[in-house]
């Protein structure tokens, strides 16, 4: 059956009753949108300058040493709380290119006073071991046994038997010998 040209007028008219109210409100829409992001944009490029400009009034304030005055409260905890040592930063070195030891264990060892190469070398073992298992389980699976040699190399600027000695562990550990029968 072909429709008739009252059926093809009728849908045209209902396809614009719903096409061209839609686009309308799309257009309309669109150009709100744009009118509210401009003035956002204007509002926040104003907040910024003048944020810029007390940035820039604080940078001309001349420094002045402020004292900190820290009061301390007295509260029982379960936890061991180290205080900060300080360190003095020229003294300290990097403990992490040890075999075994990480960020973590270098800062527990910082807090126990060994934050050279030389206070390391001159650490007995057991002594590690006994930093270690304070500091928590996690740490206790860490072997410090090589640690004082490895420190000790690098006390010396020995940097070349150090890499061979690390190329020798394996995770801190001395390798078992390899044995043939």
């Amino acid at each position: 059956m072909i429709p008739t040209q009252t059926e093809n007028t009728f849908q045209w008219n209902s396809l614009t009753e719903i096409l061209i109210p839609l686009i309308i409100v799309a257009i309309v829409g669109y150009l709100i949108s744009k009118l509210y992001h401009s003035f956002t944009i204007k509002k926040l490029n104003l907040e910024l300058s003048s944020l810029k400009e007390e940035l820039n009034s604080y940078q001309t304030i001349p420094t002045k040493k402020i004292k900190v005055n820290i009061q301390t409260s007295h509260i029982n905890t379960q936890k061991t709380v180290y205080p900060k040592l300080e360190i003095d930063q020229k003294k300290s070195d990097d403990l992490k290119i040890i075999e075994g030891i990480g960020p973590k264990i270098e800062e527990i060892l910082n807090k126990e006073g060994i934050s050279t190469y030389g206070e390391l070398a001159n650490t007995s073992p057991i002594r590690l071991v006994s930093i270690l298992r304070n500091a928590g389980p996690r740490f206790q699976i860490q072997d410090p046994t090589s640690w004082p040699k490895q420190a000790n190399f690098a006390k010396f600027g020995k940097w070349i038997e150090l890499q061979n000695l690390k190329n020798k562990l394996k995770g801190g550990k001395d390798e078992p010998p390899i044995t043939t029968e």
